[in-house]
C-alpha cells in the first residue's frame, strides 16, 4: 500500500475540522507546551498521532526541566534553529534530570518539514535522538522521513521571525546574548 504524504497545512485543515465541534473521548485535546525563550514565548502543539513515543519522552524531559536554560546552537535563516545538547545547558543537569533522558527511536511520519515544524535531532543512528530538537524556518524536504516531526508552532509566527532576524548562526545577538531557553512549561 502507497504511503500517504500530508502536509502541514492538510494536517492543520484536519486537526481544525477535527476540533471544531465539542470535544470527544475519541478526540483528546492535543497537549501543548508553552516555551519560554530570550526572543519570546513559542507555543507548541505537540503530535502524539503522528510520534507517540516521541511526544510521551518530550513531555517528560519538559516537565523534568530538562530544557530550562538549554540554548538554541545554531540558528540558519531560511533553515533552522537548533539546540544544543541537554549536555550544554547553563545550569548543569540534576541526576534525576538525567534519569529521564533517553534515546527515542525514530518515528518517520508522514508530515514534511515545512517552517513551524518541530523535528528531533539525531548522529549518525537515526534511533539516536535524546534532547536536541529543531524549528523549521523554512521548507527542508530533505529531511522528510529522516527525523521524527513530532510538534508545530501555533500562534508564534512574530517570535519566529524575530529569532530568524535577531539570531546569527551562532545563535546570538547583535549584543553577543545567546538564543536560549528560558522555561518550558506544559499547557494542561
Amino acid at each position: 500500500m502507497p504511503r500517504m504524504k500530508l502536509s502541514l497545512l492538510s494536517v492543520l485543515v484536519i486537526f481544525t475540522a477535527c476540533t471544531s465541534t465539542a470535544p470527544s473521548v475519541a478526540a483528546p485535546q492535543a497537549p501543548r507546551v508553552e516555551m519560554t525563550t530570550t526572543a519570546g514565548t513559542l507555543t507548541i502543539r505537540l503530535l502524539p498521532e503522528i510520534a507517540p513515543k516521541t511526544v510521551a519522552q518530550f513531555l517528560k524531559l519538559v516537565e523534568a526541566g530538562v530544557y530550562d536554560s538549554m540554548y538554541f546552537y545554531r540558528v540558519e535563516q531560511r533553515f533552522v534553529a537548533q539546540t544544543a545538547t541537554a549536555e550544554d545547558r547553563e545550569v548543569p543537569l540534576t541526576d534525576a534530570q538525567r534519569a529521564v533522558i533517553a534515546p527515542i527511536a525514530l518515528e518517520a511520519g508522514p508530515l514534511k518539514h515545512q517552517r513551524g515544524i518541530i523535528s528531533l535531532a539525531h548522529g549518525d543512528d537515526p534511533d539516536s535522538g535524546e534532547t536536541s530538537f529543531s524549528i523549521l524556518l523554512a521548507d527542508a524536504p530533505h529531511l522528510d522521513g529522516e527525523f521524527t516531526v513530532f510538534g508545530v508552532i501555533v500562534d508564534s509566527e512574530p517570535v519566529l521571525y524575530r529569532i530568524e532576524a535577531t539570531y546569527d548562526q551562532r545563535s546570538r545577538d547583535a549584543a553577543g546574548e545567546r538564543l536560549q531557553i528560558k522555561r518550558m512549561t506544559v499547557i494542561r
